[in-house]
Order: C-alpha cells, then sequence, then structure tokens
C-alpha cells in the first residue's frame, strides 16, 4: 500500500466545486475517474481544501492510497493525458501511510481578484465592479478579521454545531490598477471567504461600517453581507 500525493491546478469555472457530488461535474470526481482507469481499482482521493462550485485553484493537494507499483510520474503523465484542459496535474508525490491532505495541513492561503471596469480577458477569475472603493476604510476594517474569532456568522451552514473557532493569521489588501485580497488561516467555513470580500467590498462602498462587522462577529444584528462572486477566488496554496 503506497499514499500518493497530487499538486493541482485547476480552473473551476465549469464545474460544481472541488468535491464529488453524484451527476454533477467536479474537480475531486473528474480526477478520482481517470485514476479509477489508470489504477483499475477505487480510489478515494482526500482533499487539502472543498472549493465552492466555480472556485478555482492555483495549487491544490489532494491524496489517496493505492496498491499499485506504477511509479508516481508515471501515474502523473497518465492523469494529465486522461483530464480535460481544465485540470492539470503539477506534481506527485510518495508520501507517509498516515498522511492525510485535509488534516495534515497547517494553512490555507486564498486571493481574491477584483477588477474595476469589464475586462473579458479576465472576467473568468475576477468580480468586475462598476464602483470605486475606498481602500483605506476597507484595510481598516480588514484588521477585525485577523486572529483567533468565531467565523460562523460568516458561514453559509445554518447549524450552531459547526466548530466556528478559526485563525486568520493574515488579510492583506493590495491595490495598483485593481485589487487584490489575500487571506490566510488554518481552515475556512462554507462560503467564508467570499462572505468576508463581499463586506469589505460592502465597507468600500460606504454601505456599512466597522460597528457593523463587529456586531456581526459578536453575533448581534446587523445589515445583510452580500456574497462575492465565486469567479474572483482562487485558493493559492496549502501550507504543511
Amino acid at each position: 500500500m503506497r499514499n500518493i500525493l497530487l499538486e493541482i491546478e485547476y480552473d473551476g469555472t465549469d464545474y460544481f466545486g472541488w468535491q464529488y457530488q453524484p451527476q454533477k461535474r467536479t474537480v475531486q470526481g473528474a480526477i478520482e475517474n481517470a485514476l479509477n482507469k489508470i489504477l483499475q481499482e477505487p480510489i478515494p482521493l482526500v482533499g487539502a481544501s472543498r472549493t465552492d462550485a466555480g472556485v478555482s485553484a492555483l495549487s491544490q493537494c489532494a491524496n489517496f492510497l493505492t496498491n499499485s507499483r506504477l511509479s508516481v510520474r508515471a501515474i502523473q503523465a497518465a492523469l494529465n493525458s486522461l483530464l480535460p484542459r481544465d485540470i492539470y496535474i503539477k506534481n506527485a508525490y510518495g508520501v507517509h501511510l498516515l498522511f492525510n491532505a485535509r488534516f495534515n495541513a497547517k494553512s490555507k492561503i486564498y486571493r481574491y481578484q477584483i477588477i474595476f471596469g469589464r475586462s473579458p480577458l479576465h472576467q473568468r477569475f475576477a468580480w468586475e465592479l462598476k464602483y470605486p472603493l475606498d481602500l483605506f476604510k476597507m484595510e481598516r476594517a480588514a484588521n477585525l478579521f485577523v486572529g483567533e474569532r468565531d467565523f460562523r456568522p460568516f458561514c453559509d451552514i445554518k447549524n450552531s454545531q459547526v466548530d466556528g473557532s478559526i485563525n486568520v493569521t493574515e488579510l492583506k489588501i493590495l491595490a495598483d490598477e485593481n485589487t487584490t485580497i489575500l487571506i490566510e488561516a488554518n481552515r475556512f467555513l462554507y462560503k467564508m471567504v467570499r462572505r468576508i470580500v463581499g463586506c469589505l467590498v460592502e465597507v468600500g462602498r460606504g454601505k456599512i461600517t466597522k460597528n457593523d462587522i463587529i456586531k456581526n462577529l459578536a453575533g448581534r444584528s446587523h445589515p445583510s453581507f452580500i456574497v462575492a462572486p465565486a469567479q474572483g477566488l482562487i485558493l493559492l496554496s496549502v501550507k504543511y
């Protein structure tokens, strides 16, 4: 028995997210189908992050167990010959049998891209905004999310039993012609990044204030926050 780790890049625009769903096109499902053909055995794939529908990845990580003696390089080459062009196996490694791509991850870094106006070349991977943003207000508001917080108010799952305690180690807003938001944390809840980005954009527009975010994080009544579109979000890397 061997444990193999894959580093994967994909354009998630035309997929219903990472996680396998019956009768739906997902990234995990596409890779598992290819592995089943190559290795001639059922292969459950464990992904580091369950990216949402429409979200892409520059470096997603996933591992699987196999009895095959095929080399990791041969498996990588075979996968890239079978997978569609919007999924690419960048690297393959042999790892310890107990390694788990999801539970051994120390942190994940996501990037959200905002562009102002229209861009046919970038629209698949960015949120096109028609209005200006006050970046100073956004940067001040971004500091409220750094540290260990209960992020259940920024989760799309209405389940009080969900563990919302998450440590956001960094949240940067980088601006030139466009705006890039980088966020790193030990883990993320469903749609958490997109809700945070939507919240920051509303601050930048003057629609809400820092106090509204403070109320939200404390679980108190607050104005509804928008959810940023999926196409602007990319999983940049997973740290182990």
